[in-house]
């Protein structure tokens, strides 16, 4: 329960930082530094079967990622992830659940864009900014498998990270970012008829790493920010 209270709360503030940014972006010149690298790490499920913790990596995410550092502040990502999601009752801390022994297994293919803002200036090749802190807020598509075939759906991805450089143009990122989805058949329940025992839309996690490399000549910004 107090997983949805929390997530309800950030919603609410992904939508505040969308819009925050794209009216700051206002008459700021634009840096025009890029970073393309890959994206390792984990994810899990949160849904109806197996286990209720909210970060718990349990299968293989890997992917890639382009980012565009449009300012100091914030920069523009596009990110290609691919994972297995799986869940399990009989790994669950609900006895309910446990009783009840559910288990099912999907992949899922996801294309998200969106922004990332940085607590404190961040440029890679410039000595001072090169660490930050930053807030994940993205739209995305997905596509998984149900029991007709596979399907499109989307889902909007928020979460948090740190980075900083790991040589002269490579930086790395630690991040987790949960997936909300418009959907509550990634897990294959509750079946037709059972809807009264559905917890609500699903959820997934991804928790990792990013490695980039940096590239591009930087431009000008005007501002304080």
């Amino acid at each position: 329960m107090y997983f949805f209270i929390f997530a309800d709360y950030f919603l609410v503030m992904y939508k505040k930082i969308l819009v925050f940014i794209f009216l700051f972006s206002t008459g700021i010149i634009h840096s025009q530094i890029n970073e393309l690298g890959v994206f390792i790490g984990g994810s899990n499920y949160i849904g109806d079967i197996g286990n209720t913790n909210y970060i718990f990596p349990n299968q293989l995410a890997y992917g890639g990622i382009y980012k565009w550092n449009y300012h100091p502040r914030y920069s523009f990502r596009t990110t290609y992830t691919y994972s297995k999601i799986s869940g399990d009752d009989a790994k669950s801390d609900s006895s309910y659940r446990e009783n009840r022994d559910y288990s099912f297994s999907n992949s899922v293919h996801e294309l998200a864009v969106g922004i990332e803002y940085h607590f404190f200036k961040y440029n890679l090749s410039r000595v001072g900014y090169r660490q930050t802190p930053y807030i994940i807020a993205e739209l995305a598509v997905n596509n998984y498998g149900t029991n007709d075939g596979r399907t499109f759906g989307y889902s909007l991805p928020f979460g948090v990270g740190y980075k900083f450089p790991l040589g002269a143009a490579i930086g790395i990122g630690i991040e987790t970012s949960f997936r909300y989805t418009f959907s509550d058949d990634i897990d294959g329940y509750p079946t037709p008829g059972m809807e009264d025992f559905s917890n609500g839309n699903d959820w997934y996690v991804f928790t990792g790493i990013t490695i980039v490399y940096s590239f591009g000549r930087e431009g000008c910004y005007s501002g304080n920010f």
